[in-house]
């Protein structure tokens, strides 16, 4: 008994002296600029010591004196591999990581890390600049047309998009941080040039209880920064041409970048200035009359500056300003009916974050504002016909709206208990101000025989003021429970004082490497998430009164009917329940298959029901054609279900080139009788239905791929979808049937195009020539649906096969590794 009492003392007390001589080694990892890099994975071998940076960037290891090889690693930056190690006395290391930068040069990707990242537990989906501007999809080089690469986004036949089966003010949009969304819709409506976005990245289902406006997830654009180094870029200088119905000039996107040291060493800047040139061709109407045109343009500066060496200021100025001219052309709506639109947007954000040892504090203050001008082409009625519409739109909208927005969030330092935490929180406080003076006119309603069946006319005074002021706090556990599982919980907090509602969201994550290898990735979760009021709705309520009057039956013409809107009581802030589950595995080097679930739950969501009918029949028209006065108040009876399967396979290669195809199977319904146009619906069903963006299939593919010949690249977009669904219904409005039980024809879209890179006196060009719908497909955006039409289910908006020839300019030839 005493020998084994001895032998153990002996190894206990061997124990602790090898752990006496293990020596501390401190670091921190930082970008190029001296910002920290939080999340980067520090592996030392041999050993196999491994831990994951904090916010400060910082890390620390116990490890015996010896020779060592450390590496870091984090998504969005080139890898430092491999870089020897002496520990001989404990010691201070600072490691630099470079990002990943698409300056649209020559740039080698294969130091990029595997994109199996166990820190990562949010179900994300990343759209890169390179990949904007290397792939061919239609109006190319727009931020926003550019989603639709991303497998779960498509765009509809007016041009909303919708990120996993979600109405478009479903999704919170941010810059750097700063919430961006359009308050009067709650839609994204900035235009940002691709070369100063470092990255875009969707999340949905799980992910940090930072964001939470949005039931559908969170769209997080993130902006390039200056370096010590001078860089610029010149793209679409030269204006492209579409060769269909003839020769025409195409999309123009003059774009221009620049970045580099205001203070070498200490500030930086990057500005970047976009100016869009866009034509559309509307086949079906007379030449002449078939084309839409606009411009836009804005310019977005962002700058850092290193005021200590743990002090670092960051600033932001976005300008936005748009004209559009014919706005709603379409075969079915002629130019009479079109809108002239003018849209301002004006942001600037300033971030002051600081370290205090491990403590990170960030300070922030964004003001957004908006303007919005829609100006009919005349004064005329606007007419609703079996054969489509006429006169003029019946809408001048005039509407500004303003969002002051404060943030505080806080890293705590690193702790140990059951495995590593990393705990932070933050609040934030919004003051958003809406301001409508929107002005309704006359519309009216012709049947079959060309007789008016009804006509309604807006009076009233149009001067509508809105004030909202919400706040959030959240907080967050990263729970590192071992090498190979993390979990993320964490709650969200908000109070919206228009409405007067508190809304609750738990969310908790997990993600889990089942092998040692770690090229394999199991990650899940659950959330409750809530959307943010929209303003535009609270602004109708206060402003004109509807009157309809209907045609003499027997001579007798009936009193006009009054159309109200008013507010429903108790409103709540609308609800989703997300439950989410992707597999990623890494098949070979940088080839990766994702597997990925979806299901979604709206609830409480914002609609408007007659009060006074709420069993009417659904209609298509502004408001439901009635013989008696209707009171819509709105309430939260809207109901959004959402459920995905997709699996996807990508391979990135050196030299910018990659490929990526998807399968998605999904189910969008809802109880609201929605329309691409309308925020809010004016009737609730018994029954769930499809929405009106509802693609229960779609296959996507796309590549960027070498051909033999040196400098020559093939460009490749292939989608493949089921059409949209619509609804039927009669002369009067009123919708025949199940609301959206008839489809559009399939979607097929096949792009192709061809670039050559070329050196001319040290600068570098690349020329573009491509073919869009290759197969010539028609895939409409229109259709005929009122029942006894002549033309009843005839599909209009061939899309037609057109060539686009364009030239690209990337600055100064060189390489980055």
């Amino acid at each position: 008994m005493s020998h084994t009492f001895l032998a153990l003392t002996l190894s206990l007390a061997a124990a602790c002296l090898a752990r006496s001589a293990d020596l501390e080694l401190n670091g921190r990892v930082t970008d190029e600029n001296g910002a920290p890099v939080a999340g980067a994975i520090v592996t030392i071998t041999p050993g196999d010591h491994q831990t994951q940076t904090g916010p400060s960037g910082a890390f620390s290891f116990l490890i015996p004196t010896g020779e060592y090889r450390i590496a870091v690693r984090r998504e969005g930056y080139y890898e430092l591999k491999d870089r020897p190690l002496h520990l001989e006395n404990s010691q201070d290391v600072t490691l630099v990581l470079n990002s990943v930068r698409e300056v649209f040069q020559s740039v080698n990707v294969s130091d990029q890390p595997s994109p199996v990242d166990l820190s990562q537990t949010r179900q994300q989906v990343e759209l890169t600049g390179t990949e904007i501007n290397d792939l061919p999809y239609a109006n190319s080089h727009s931020l926003r047309n550019s989603m639709q690469l991303m497998p779960g986004v498509v765009e509809d036949t007016s041009g909303g998009l919708h990120l996993n089966g979600s109405a478009e003010n479903q999704v919170q949009y941010v810059l750097n941080g700063f919430d961006i969304t359009n308050p009067i819709t709650g839609q994204f409506d900035s235009t940002l040039a691709v070369e100063g976005i470092r990255s875009v990245d969707y999340s949905s289902g799980r992910y940090s209880p930072e964001f939470g406006k949005g039931t559908a997830g969170v769209l997080a654009i993130s902006t390039e920064n200056g370096t010590d180094t001078f860089h610029y870029t010149a793209t679409d200088f030269i204006p492209g041409l579409q060769f269909q119905q003839g020769v025409r000039l195409g999309n123009w996107y003059p774009r221009v970048g620049i970045s580099g040291p205001i203070i070498r060493g200490r500030a930086w800047y990057s500005d970047t200035f976009d100016s869009e040139y866009t034509t559309q061709l509307v086949t079906g109407l007379p030449s002449g009359q078939n084309t839409r045109n606009g411009w836009t343009g804005s310019n977005l500066l962002h700058a850092q500056v290193n005021l200590a060496a743990r002090n670092i200021l960051y600033a932001d100025f976005l300008l936005t300003v748009s004209d559009q001219n014919r706005v709603g052309l379409g075969a079915l709506d002629p130019v009479s009916t079109t809108l002239t639109v003018r849209d301002r947007q004006y942001f600037g954000s300033v971030k002051d974050q600081i370290y205090v040892g491990h403590w990170v504090m960030e300070f922030g203050y964004a003001h957004d504002e908006f303007v919005n001008r829609g100006t009919p082409q005349g004064s005329g009625p606007y007419v609703y016909s079996p054969t489509g519409r006429s006169g003029n739109y019946f809408v001048t909208a005039d509407q500004t709206a303003w969002r002051d927005e404060g943030v505080v969030h806080v890293y705590a330092p690193p702790f140990s208990f059951l495995g590593s935490h990393l705990i932070e929180a933050g609040i934030n406080g919004d003051l958003a101000r809406f301001e409508d003076m929107t002005r309704r006119g006359e519309y009216q309603l012709i049947g079959l025989n060309g007789q008016v069946i009804s006509q309604t006319k807006f009076s009233g005074i149009a001067n509508a003021g809105v004030n909202d002021p919400t706040e959030s706090a959240w907080l967050l556990d990263t729970w590192r429970i071992a090498k190979q599982l993390q979990l993320h919980a964490g709650f969200r907090q908000d109070y919206d004082a228009l409405i007067g509602a508190l809304g609750w969201s738990p969310r908790i994550a997990f993600s889990w490497a089942p092998f040692a290898a770690g090229h394999t990735r199991v990650a899940g979760g659950y959330s409750v998430t809530h959307d943010a009021v929209p303003l535009q709705p609270f602004g109708q309520v206060l402003n004109e009164l509807a009157f309809t009057m209907y045609a003499a039956v027997s001579g007798v013409a009936p009193a006009p009917t009054p159309t109200t809107f008013s507010l429903g009581h108790g409103l709540k802030l609308p609800r989703a329940t997300n439950w989410s589950l992707s597999v990623d595995q890494e098949v070979a080097t940088h080839v990766t298959i994702s597997a990925n679930y979806l299901r979604r739950r709206g609830t409480e969501g914002f609609d408007f029901v007659n009060a006074l009918s709420p069993d009417a029949p659904p209609s298509l028209l502004p408001l439901p054609n009635g013989t008696s006065p209707g009171d819509f108040q709105l309430s939260n009876l809207r109901r959004d279900d959402f459920d995905s399967g997709s699996i996807t396979v990508r391979q990135t290669f050196s030299g910018q080139h990659e490929w990526m195809a998807s399968y998605t199977r999904s189910r969008a319904v809802s109880n609201g009788v929605l329309d691409f146009n309308t925020l809010v619906p004016l009737a609730v069903l018994p029954a769930l239905v499809p929405m009106p963006w509802d693609a229960p299939n779609r296959i996507l593919g796309w590549g960027y791929l070498p051909l033999p010949w040196k400098n020559w690249s093939v460009a490749i977009l292939a989608d493949l979808r089921s059409g949209f669904p619509f609804s039927v219904e009669q002369q009067t409005g009123v919708v025949q049937g199940a609301v959206d039980s008839t489809r559009y024809p399939m979607n097929f879209d096949l792009n192709l195009a061809l670039e050559r890179i070329v050196t001319f006196r040290g600068y570098r060009f690349a020329l573009w020539g491509g073919v869009n719908n290759a197969t010539g497909r028609k895939n409409p955006t229109a259709v005929n649906n009122t029942i006894g039409s002549p033309q009843y289910l005839q599909f209009f908006g061939d899309e037609g096969r057109h060539f686009v020839v364009k030239i690209r300019f990337f600055g100064r030839s060189k390489t980055n590794k």
